[in-house]
């Protein structure tokens, strides 16, 4: 099967799904290395908004900030994320 990439690259009518593709993928991966710790919310211009269910579980995950971004970009096989943004979720 051909990655998906591929095809978009290929086909330019395709391209204007690249983007939205991306956040999607980025955001995929961001919640499977979350663990379920944090929801991710939308990715772009290397900004990843993650939602947390308290400024407590916020104030916990800032110091991992680094380590997260590391991760995630170690699974993407790129440097795409390069900031996180934690926001509180009023659910």
């Amino acid at each position: 099967m051909e990655n998906i990439k591929k095809i978009i690259n290929r086909q330019s009518k395709l391209r204007r799904y690249q983007k939205p593709l991306e956040a999607a993928e980025v955001c995929q991966i961001a919640a499977e290395v979350g663990e379920g710790r944090f929801d991710a919310i939308s990715f772009k211009n290397g900004l990843l908004a993650l939602a947390c269910a308290s400024t407590m579980q916020a104030a916990i995950l800032q110091p991992e900030t680094e380590e997260i971004i590391k991760n995630i970009n170690a699974r993407l096989g790129e440097n795409k994320v390069k900031k996180i943004r934690f926001k509180i979720s009023n659910n």
